[in-house]
């Protein structure tokens, strides 16, 4: 996919529906809401930070701006994931912070129906990692909340990097 700078002309979804960015992380597919997709960007030299989070890679400089980038797999729990030699980096707004988070392959803009979900409090889910999955096309698609990808005080502590 490359490089791709999303803006406003993007597609709306239509009523039902969650506009979202198709993501690969291993063999699960998972989704990010568009409207919180800044920018989606190639692989990148990341400059490792001493004494972070094992979730956090290090950060990045992209036009004048240090972005923050965190392992998706290790936030996730995805411990055997083996990291793609080129992976790529989607830049998301969590909070006032742009925090880039790295995922094997990102995939293309596709919508999610609403009828084909389960919440994730239907799901019992323990932390807000995860608004819902959904099915398509015999797909099981996992739809990430980015604002839950950060706890408050880890966000807090990235808003100082």
């Amino acid at each position: 996919m490359g490089k791709r700078c999303l803006t406003k002309s993007e597609p709306k979804a239509s009523p039902g529906t969650i506009l979202a960015l198709a993501v690969r992380l291993g063999k699960s597919l998972l989704a990010i809401p568009i409207a919180a997709v800044e920018e989606v960007l190639p692989a990148l030299p990341i400059e490792p930070v001493p004494q972070c989070p094992d979730f956090l890679r290090g950060v990045v400089f992209v036009r004048g701006h240090l972005i923050p980038v965190l392992d998706a797999a290790e936030r996730l729990g995805m411990k055997d994931h083996q990291r793609p030699p080129e992976p790529y980096i989607v830049c998301l707004r969590i909070g006032d912070r742009l925090v880039g988070v790295e995922f094997d392959e990102a995939l293309d803009l596709i919508e999610l129906h609403d009828v084909d979900s389960l919440s994730a409090a239907d799901l019992g889910s323990r932390r807000g990692f995860f608004a819902g999955v959904f099915e398509q096309d015999g797909e099981v698609i996992r739809l990430l909340a980015p604002d839950g990808l950060l706890e408050q005080q880890e966000a807090e502590k990235l808003s100082h990097l």
